[in-house]
């Protein structure tokens, strides 16, 4: 990592105790790695502040921010919320270390602008409400409650994550009133006036989130921030039952009710908005023998990754540079990426192609910018043609006793658990190995947890090979 924080073309080898596998993304504060504790052999998500935003007047303020956001995730122990391990500083970069989370964001179904069955949708609020409920009796707001902090497991479980613009009600407020903090399109009318906001206002984004998976749209679609304001301040909201025919009409009065623009009119807890929903009767009750109430609903489907992976290419670099083209380009920056890697041989050249559609500088360097770091350090997958071994090649050459093909074929195996950083693990390891056995053995020990060390080794060739 550079020194203002910015990606850099190698991961940093350790952070504090915890080895670093791999980056997990980026976003306005700073870097989140996958790290691996070797403590007790398990994997954590590593979350870095960038140093830029630690210097100057603001610097004090956005540390204060970073450290109250491990204060308050760490109060927050609950099974639908992300679970913070530890805080740090090293060389004067605070860091914190979290649950380590294998699913996929809310925002990642809302891609394709469908709405989600009314069941599944209910299923998802009702786990995000009980998360919040559970932080607001801590004093906790989350204050930037979206779909991209929502993530969906494997096994229908949501987990909310990143509270760091969360204020504590018990305590001094750095955010001080005046300051508008958050998402624009799911801020409450009171955070765009920048009057204080309390749970109410996490209500509020939660109710545009259920609004959005059972639209597709956002009950106030404006395009930029001054005309979402404009809109959540002065105008009603879409009527939910008329985007989407297929609703039931007492879904108009939970909205209206959750909309509301008075925090007074809303929702007052989560308790309230729990009812509301439950009482559309989508959800099973069961009562067990000692009085308690079980709710019983339908599991939620999360959506699987999409299938039609380009021949050749790696599918999370081409991800990758979608990720950081949306936000210049918009919806077209997938069909963009698709067509050009089918024109292109090489990620260099690729990410040169895409550069000359994006119209303003600044926007064209910082693009380049985060690919090379892409490229260089984090992502090692290239377009192989089919008339050139050597060009675009995963493992560009042979290395000691074994071919290059051989070498491809343990990066496969290996990237399964390790990801991109596997190819610069064969590297450093093949010239010390003298058997394919052998090769399989050190590189097993680079694997994080036993199964997965175990479920690797037997595909290596027996000694004999």
């Amino acid at each position: 990592m550079s020194e203002n924080g910015e990606i850099s073309g190698a991961l940093p080898p350790r952070i504090g105790r915890y080895r670093v596998i791999g980056l997990l993304g980026r976003g306005a504060m700073g870097m989140v790695y996958l790290g691996h504790d070797e403590a007790i052999d398990r994997q954590v998500a590593i979350k870095t502040i960038h140093r830029r935003l630690l210097g100057g007047e603001d610097g004090v303020e956005w540390l204060e921010r970073f450290r109250r956001e491990v204060r308050a995730a760490g109060r927050c122990l609950h099974p639908n919320i992300v679970a913070v391990f530890e805080y740090g500083e090293e060389a004067d970069a605070p860091y914190i270390v979290m649950e380590y989370v294998q699913g996929r964001e809310l925002r990642d179904y809302l891609k394709s602008r469908q709405p989600m069955p009314l069941s599944h949708t209910v299923a998802i609020i009702l786990q995000v409400l009980r998360a919040l409920g559970h932080a607001h009796a801590h004093g906790v707001v989350h204050r930037d409650i979206k779909p991209g902090n929502i993530i969906l497991l494997a096994d229908g479980k949501v987990k909310v994550t990143d509270f760091g613009i969360a204020r504590l009600e018990m305590s001094g407020s750095l955010t001080q009133v005046g300051m508008a903090v958050g998402t624009p399109g799911y801020m409450a009318p009171e955070q765009f006036s920048g009057r204080e906001a309390d749970r109410r206002a996490d209500l509020y984004a939660t109710g545009v989130v259920l609004f959005e998976l059972l639209t597709g749209v956002r009950p106030f679609p404006g395009r930029g921030a001054g005309e979402i304001m404009y809109q959540v301040l002065n105008e009603l909201p879409l009527q939910a039952t008329k985007l989407n025919p297929r609703l039931p009409p007492e879904l108009d009065a939970v909205f209206a009710k959750a909309l509301a623009k008075s925090p007074e009119q809303r929702f007052q807890n989560t308790d309230e908005f729990i009812v509301a929903l439950e009482s559309l009767q989508l959800v099973e009750r069961e009562i067990t023998a000692d009085g308690s109430t079980v709710i019983r609903m339908e599991p939620v489907r999360v959506p699987e990754p999409p299938s039609q992976v380009l021949p050749g290419w790696d599918a999370t670099l081409l991800a990758q540079a979608e990720h950081f083209l949306v936000e210049i380009l918009g919806p077209v920056a997938r069909l963009l990426v698709r067509k050009t890697a089918k024109q292109t041989g090489s990620p260099k050249e690729l990410v040169q192609q895409l550069a000359e559609a994006i119209p303003g500088e600044q926007d064209r360097l910082l693009f380049q910018r985060r690919m090379r770091g892409v490229i260089g350090g984090t992502m090692t997958g290239t377009a192989v043609s089919q008339s050139s071994s050597m060009i675009g090649s995963q493992v560009s050459a042979s290395m000691g006793p074994f071919s290059q093909d051989f070498l491809e074929s343990v990066r496969r195996d290996l990237a399964v658990y390790l990801g991109p950083i596997a190819k610069l693990l064969i590297k450093q390891i093949a010239g010390k190995a003298n058997t394919p056995h052998e090769l399989y053995q050190r590189l097993a020990e680079h694997i994080p947890t036993t199964a997965d060390r175990v479920a690797f080794l037997k595909r290596a060739p027996g000694e004999a090979d």
